[in-house]
């Protein structure tokens, strides 16, 4: 009897052991996987949809690192010997970078079931990245302040210098899409071209002393709700973002140039989850999370199945055609001249 309840004994905790020995393996299993892209709203949004749905398919789990594009860049090169990210989400511009340094995987389009879906300006040159995403840059103004003040709502880039307007622009760094979309309409609209922004610093000077800020760590959407900043440079999803919330607040394509751009996402190279990442790649390309993705963070999508509501297709950039309509920046010539202008930018506008 003894004996008997002695093996009863070692027969339930071998089976406790394996008991526990199953679930810590279901628990190492989980797989991080690391995401670097733009801070909230943008997060925010896609955790809503795209990543909860990623993590439940793939059992990943994911790990956001927030940062602008060129901050997502610098990541990627101090960490090229030794990757910590396995997907980056970039503008264009920084994007294009990124491939020239080596520093992205190509993508394979054979893992990507959506990819027949696309319209064909979501493709990068030689499959190194994806466009997920289509924005537009222009202005925003608090449509309350002007209605208040019986001003008349800008069209214009020049209408950051108008006179009533001193101490209540917020204009972003030239790190920032914002910033240098800016000095390049202020270029062009004073006859500069790609390789002479002599013009567009010349203007740049001259608007700077309306300026509350130059927007390098997000401060935008706090100095509109305070009332410290009635016009600007943004983006039409942070427009549309910030709208949602109450604020009053309207996005404006600048009658000179409205710049079009593209939100790339790219599989980074040395990492082992590359599998993984195509998944993740191949996800948000679908044609349901791109509806999510115009609808919470208003990115317009590039799959062609992606029906959007009346709302927000009035939000987003929606379709070739409308971005046919728009101005895309000459990269190549950009690229290579960022950092004497940022350099410049640093001397001769923000010594104030």
């Amino acid at each position: 009897m003894k004996r008997t309840v002695m093996v009863a004994a070692s027969v339930a905790l071998l089976t406790l052991a394996l008991v526990i020995g199953w679930q810590s393996a279901g628990q190492t299993q989980t797989k991080e996987f690391v995401v670097a892209a733009w801070g909230d709203p943008y997060e925010a949004g896609w955790r809503k949809s795209l990543v909860p749905a990623f993590e439940k398919k793939y059992g990943a789990k994911v790990v956001w690192v927030q940062g602008f594009s060129t901050q997502t860049l610098a990541k990627l090169r101090a960490q090229k010997d030794n990757p910590q990210i396995d997907v980056a989400m970039m503008d264009d511009g920084p994007h294009r970078q990124a491939v020239a340094l080596g520093l992205v995987e190509k993508l394979d389009r054979s893992k990507l079931t959506s990819a027949k879906e696309l319209y064909d300006m979501a493709f990068e040159p030689n499959d190194m990245g994806i466009s997920f995403g289509l924005a537009v840059y222009g202005l925003y103004y608090n449509t309350k302040a002007f209605a208040d003040n019986k001003w008349a709502p800008p069209t214009s880039w020049t209408d950051l210098a108008r006179p009533e307007l001193k101490g209540k622009v917020s204009v972003h760094n030239i790190g920032n899409a914002n910033g240098l979309y800016l000095l390049l309409a202020l270029n062009k609209i004073a006859g500069g071209t790609d390789t002479n922004v002599d013009p567009g610093f010349a203007r740049m000077k001259q608007l700077a002393p309306n300026v509350v800020t130059f927007d390098k760590f997000g401060e935008t959407p706090t100095l509109i709700q305070q009332g410290q900043a009635v016009l600007g440079t943004w983006n039409i999803d942070r427009v549309a973002n910030l709208a949602a919330t109450g604020v009053p607040v309207q996005f404006v394509y600048p009658k000179e140039v409205a710049w079009g751009q593209k939100a790339v996402i790219t599989v980074v190279k040395g990492r082992p989850n590359t599998d993984l990442a195509h998944k993740f790649v191949d996800m948000m390309l679908s044609a349901e999370e791109q509806v999510n993705t115009a609808k919470f963070i208003f990115f317009g999508p590039v799959n062609k199945l992606a029906k959007l509501d009346p709302e927000t297709a009035k939000s987003v950039v929606y379709g070739p055609e409308a971005m046919a309509q728009l101005t895309v920046a000459n990269w190549e010539v950009i690229n290579q001249k960022r950092p004497e202008w940022t350099e410049r930018w640093n001397k001769e506008i923000e010594t104030r």
